[in-house]
Parts: structure tokens; C-alpha cells; sequence
């Protein structure tokens, strides 16, 4: 698989001007980009249309089960259950992967707590604080949790 960032057509639109964008937006689309989109959003959406030429769309699976995803959490916010723990539960020798500062941290859960960077800590949250150096939810922060996918 190519870089995504390695394409001509990507390295196009980084330094194309808004007129550029919205000509390229019409070729590619066969209409107008909207007149509220920024040249920001549509080199956004114009690379997003580039690497999916180049690497495919995501799965029909993919998208249901995102959608199925999306649905259930808005069921439970209507509810008023959002900000509960999600269904899967975290048990002695889960690895949980979190991205951070540009590197992906490995984590076990342990019955004592978690081992990161082969050190134990008592939970989630000290991880999460050893990890990012400020005090955090560590459910939350690892997405065990609504809104913890930062």
C-alpha cells in the first residue's frame, strides 16, 4: 500500500488556493462545492476522496457496524444512560492500545491494577497521568468510557 501522503494529487491540494480547490472540488464532483465549505474542508474532503481511489473504501461491514455503533450510543444518551461504562468490560489481562503523542502504548490490565512500559500501576487512571503527565480519567482516556476516544 502507497503512503497516502507520497500521491501527487495529495501534494496537489497542500498548497492549492481556494480557487484551485473549488475547481478541483467541481472536476472530481460534478457540482459546486457548497458555498460554506473553507479551503480547509475541501482539501479534506478532496485528499479523503484521493486515498480512497488509491487504498478503497472502508468495508459495507465496517460503516453498518460503526452506524450500529453510532445508533446505540444515541439511544443511551436519549435515555440518559450516556457516560456509563460501555459493554465490554475490562478483565485481568486485557491489552488495551491507545495512541499518544505520536506512538501506540500497550497496557495490561492486571487484577491489581495495569503494566505499562513494564512498570505496575495501582489503575487506568495513574497510567493515564504516568502517560500524558496531566491527571485523567483512566477509563475514559483509554475509551472504556463516552467520550474517551481523544
Amino acid at each position: 500500500m502507497r503512503s497516502a501522503t507520497s500521491s501527487p494529487e495529495i501534494q496537489r491540494l497542500e498548497g492549492a488556493s481556494a480557487a484551485t480547490l473549488r475547481q478541483l472540488w467541481a472536476e472530481a464532483r460534478g457540482v459546486a462545492p457548497p458555498k460554506t465549505f473553507t479551503a480547509r474542508l475541501m482539501r479534506l474532503a478532496l485528499a479523503w476522496q484521493a486515498q480512497v481511489g488509491m487504498e478503497g473504501a472502508e468495508p459495507a461491514k465496517a460503516r453498518r457496524d460503526w452506524n450500529r455503533i453510532i445508533k446505540e450510543r444515541e439511544a443511551g444518551a436519549a435515555k440518559g444512560t450516556a457516560g456509563k461504562v460501555l459493554a465490554p468490560i475490562v478483565h485481568d489481562g486485557t491489552r488495551l492500545l491507545k495512541d499518544w503523542g505520536g506512538a501506540t502504548h500497550e497496557v495490561l490490565v492486571t487484577e491489581g491494577g495495569a503494566v505499562w512500559n513494564g512498570q505496575s500501576y495501582t489503575s487506568l487512571s495513574a497510567v493515564a497521568r504516568a502517560m500524558t503527565g496531566t491527571n485523567r480519567n483512566g477509563p475514559k482516556f483509554f475509551g472504556l468510557r463516552e467520550g474517551g476516544m481523544q
